[in-house]
């Protein structure tokens, strides 16, 4: 999606945000693969994303209802409750589309190249976690 965002997104409509984990996937398919390669899993994630728009569009939708709901009044918690519900299966379509042409080209690449990614995501990870290996809660911040 990172690839295709920055290639297709002009053409393909507006574009949202992934989660880390598949981000720090994509750089590893970066670092894991030959330049021919990257191409065709570039030129992939161009067309996916392109072919994502209308999953693109609810969730971009789903994220507008909810803020309206946030910010009415009265406030209705249930509508509230629905609207990150329609946000969440938005956002799930569209990860699910991304999911699924990653483990398409995934299976085009050696399983050595496979290696190579989940270590970067390892490593990615673990530059991520605290000292003990979980994640901890947000640091306070200090207060004036």
């Amino acid at each position: 999606l990172i690839i295709g965002g920055g290639l297709g997104q002009r053409k393909a409509g507006p574009g949202v945000s992934m989660a880390g984990g598949e981000q720090a996937m994509i750089r590893g398919i970066d670092k894991a693969v030959s330049n021919d390669q990257r191409q065709t899993v570039r030129r992939a994630f161009r067309a996916a994303f392109s072919d994502s728009r209308s999953e693109r569009l609810a969730v971009r939708d789903a994220r507008r209802k909810l803020g309206e709901l946030l910010s009415s009044n009265p406030y209705e918690a249930a509508d509230v409750q629905a609207a990150f519900q329609d946000l969440r299966d938005a956002e799930s379509a569209m990860k699910k589309r991304m999911h699924d042409v990653l483990a398409e080209q995934f299976g085009a690449l050696s399983q050595e190249q496979r290696r190579a990614i989940v270590e970067d995501l390892n490593r990615r990870d673990s530059r991520r976690r605290r000292g003990d290996g979980e994640r901890g809660p947000p640091r306070p911040r200090p207060r004036d």
